[in-house]
């Protein structure tokens, strides 16, 4: 007896030929074959556009042809001259100070100054030494000093401070370093 069924559903044998099939690892089903086809197409022609996009733009915007390219010359390196340097001794500076735990000491500062005598600096700095202890001994006592009560000083904190008031009071480049010469800490 033959299946005369003519509604679009599939007949008893094709129905056990899927299942077989299915059974053997194979898809029978054929309405899904174009359409993953076609995504197929579709990704591919997309991913070579986009390819084909990404080239051109790096030919026209990134990559420049060597004949348009210029060469900028290496500049020559300067000859520095060398700067005749003199030390000016200051003598000590005594600054005081409270500790957190309300102890009284002293620091015992002695410093060098590390000055040019191209443009007399030497002598500008030796004018305004009065000035310039004044005003490291208020730089130094206006904060609390750091790192005096395990016993250690922090020079760098000191130096620092005295940097900043070589530069408030005489300029930039008239004092190229300080120099700690020595450093007490006295008790009250």
């Amino acid at each position: 007896m033959a299946d005369t069924d003519t509604s679009g559903k599939a007949s008893r044998a094709e129905n056990e030929a899927a299942i077989r099939a299915m059974r053997a690892g194979r898809s029978t089903d054929t309405s899904t074959s174009p359409k993953k086809s076609k995504k197929k197409l579709l990704v591919i022609l997309l991913l070579a556009v986009l390819v084909g996009g990404g080239g051109a733009a790096f030919k026209l915007l990134i990559a420049k042809d060597p004949s348009t390219v210029v060469e900028v010359p290496v500049p020559e390196p300067e000859v520095v001259e060398p700067v005749e340097l003199t030390y000016i001794d200051l003598a000590p500076l005594f600054i005081p100070f409270q500790t957190e735990k309300g102890a009284r000491h002293k620091i015992v500062v002695m410093l060098s100054l590390e000055v040019g005598r191209a443009r007399n600096e030497d002598k500008l700095v030796r004018s305004l030494m009065p000035r310039l202890r004044e005003s490291y001994v208020r730089a130094l006592t206006s904060r609390p000093f750091p790192g005096v009560e395990d016993g250690s000083i922090e020079t760098v904190y000191l130096k620092n401070r005295i940097r900043a008031e070589n530069i408030r009071l005489l300029g930039l480049g008239v004092v190229n370093d300080v120099l700690v010469r020595d450093i007490r800490v006295l008790p009250g």
